[in-house]
């Protein structure tokens, strides 16, 4: 074989790989969708199950659609996007460790059964509720900087440390966190009560600084 029959094959068998790539996988959002393939060429990843992490900064992503086929996926970090909600089913992502959603326009977050995530990150969303539940391996969680009103939480043994500073909490359940060691809750407009019960609890570090008339 000739060597420009030759390289005619190569380029013929590259285009087709590329090509059998960008069909293996598909998700909505079009900016996700070239992010992603984007991932696939550079790691040669041919299909979801193949990619453990997936990052995609800055790209004007609006929808997270079809991730839930990306089931090894480890680390999911759309930072600094255009989400306004968390519209896939996480729960399908049984390996993933560490979520960053931070600095989108999401307003409110549920977050459960996902047994294997350990951080967490919604900082700078606007998030006005926020709900965590059966996070069984949750170690760290950053909600600061939101609007948020309304926070609850069940089944986070293993939590450790939790920024929910700059929001709009007027109560939090200080309890049920045994493996809590860190929290700071400051710019909040709790009562000057709660706070007096954070310092009596001398095994875990709270940052806060009074009711709303202080700060």
């Amino acid at each position: 074989m000739n060597k420009r029959l030759l390289a005619f094959c190569c380029c013929v068998l590259n285009v087709f790989t590329h090509n059998s790539a960008a069909q293996s996988f598909s998700v909505s959002d079009p900016k996700l969708q070239q992010c992603l393939q984007t991932m696939a060429e550079k790691q040669q990843w041919q299909k979801p199950a193949d990619f453990i992490e997936i990052k995609c900064h800055g790209k004007n992503i609006r929808s997270l659609q079809g991730l839930e086929a990306f089931i090894h996926v480890k680390m999911l970090s759309i930072y600094n996007n255009k989400l306004t909600s968390i519209d896939v089913d996480l729960a399908q992502l049984t390996h993933l460790k560490t979520l960053n959603l931070a600095r989108n326009n999401i307003a409110r977050a549920e977050l459960a059964e996902l047994a294997s995530l350990e951080k967490v990150y919604l900082f700078s969303n606007g998030l006005q509720s926020l709900t965590l539940n059966g996070l069984t391996n949750l170690k760290e969680i950053k909600a600061n900087n939101n609007k948020i009103e309304h926070f609850s939480y069940a089944a986070l043994p293993h939590l450790e440390k939790m920024y929910i500073f700059n929001n709009e909490l007027d109560t939090i359940n200080i309890y049920d966190l045994p493996s809590l060691q860190y929290m700071d809750c400051r710019e909040n407009p709790m009562p000057d009560e709660l706070y007096d019960k954070m310092d009596q609890m001398e095994h875990i570090t709270f940052l806060h600084d009074g009711n709303a008339e202080d700060w």
